[in-house]
């Protein structure tokens, strides 16, 4: 099994269901008390099912957690050069079968980044930073706002913070005990 960890500026919260009456708490705790807050709620939810279909283009994919948000200092990340400062980010922790279903050669995610560049999205959920196209950038050094590592049991993610370090652990841990 090979896991990977994404991280982007991207708003690709997993609400799950969201058909029920107002007031309600959507999968991630988020309230929904009317239809401004339902639509942000459905966006989220459209952008986390297009990056999911996108990785799938080449291979199923499994995760146990759901995408966690945290603030972050983007200058300690591998995101573009146009995002200063602090930003909301998500990051998503999956795995898939296949060793080497998104290597390119140079890098052990470079397909996947390949394809998840330009892929649309919407924006204007509760993302901090404002990107130059309605989309997932990855190739771009100066627009970059989402990328993907190859993760091993003993790679440590030193630019992230404490709160991912510890998703990536205890998704680590919970393969281990399989």
């Amino acid at each position: 099994m090979t896991i990977f960890f994404l991280q982007t500026l991207v708003d690709i919260s997993d609400n799950g269901q969201l058909n029920k009456a107002f007031p309600f708490k959507t999968k991630n705790e988020e309230l929904v008390h009317d239809k401004h807050t339902l639509q942000i709620a459905k966006n989220q939810q459209h952008n986390f099912n297009t990056l999911i279909q996108s990785i799938q283009i080449r291979s199923n994919i499994g995760w146990d957690q759901p995408p966690m948000s945290t603030n972050i200092i983007t200058a300690n990340t591998k995101f573009g050069n146009a995002y200063e400062g602090k930003h909301k980010s998500w990051a998503f922790v999956f795995h898939t079968e296949q060793p080497d279903v998104y290597a390119d050669g140079k890098n052990p995610a470079g397909l996947l980044e390949q394809d998840l560049d330009c892929i649309p999205i919407i924006n204007f959920c509760k993302e901090t930073a404002t990107f130059p196209k309605n989309a997932f950038l990855t190739q771009d050094d100066n627009t970059r706002n989402t990328y993907v590592l190859k993760v091993d049991d003993t790679q440590h993610i030193t630019s992230q913070r404490d709160t991912i370090k510890e998703l990536l652990e205890s998704y680590i841990d919970k393969e281990e005990d399989k």
